[in-house]
């Protein structure tokens, strides 16, 4: 975590088990995929999964995610751009996405 917060580590290499469904575990590792630095919308993993009315559900396993740094469940924002639904609140959201240099129009 260390290395996360001194910009020395982007990506997390470590083997994780945690539980979950099918579903969750999809939607977790979309998360997964979402770059350093960058924004997906639930709308964006709901349609990557081939799920493209499943926002919510996606919002739901976002919000059960276990390991919230390894798998960045922040860099899911609103279709607006917003940042909802972050346990933590969206002021550390919005921290951790600038910690990554997330554009601007992903901060509105």
């Amino acid at each position: 975590m260390d290395e996360y917060f001194r910009r020395k580590r982007r990506i997390f290499t470590l083997k994780l088990s945690p539980e979950g469904t099918p579903f969750q575990h999809s939607v977790w590792d979309a998360l997964v995929g979402i770059p350093f630095g960058q924004t997906a919308s639930y709308g964006e993993i709901a349609a990557q999964l081939n799920r493209p009315k499943a926002a919510r559900a996606v919002g739901r396993a976002n919000g059960t995610n276990p390991i919230y740094l390894i798998v960045p469940c922040h860099r899911v924002i609103g279709a607006n751009g917003s940042l909802t639904g972050f346990a933590f609140g969206e002021k550390i959201k919005e921290k951790l996405l600038r910690h990554e240099g997330a554009s601007a129009a992903s901060l509105v």
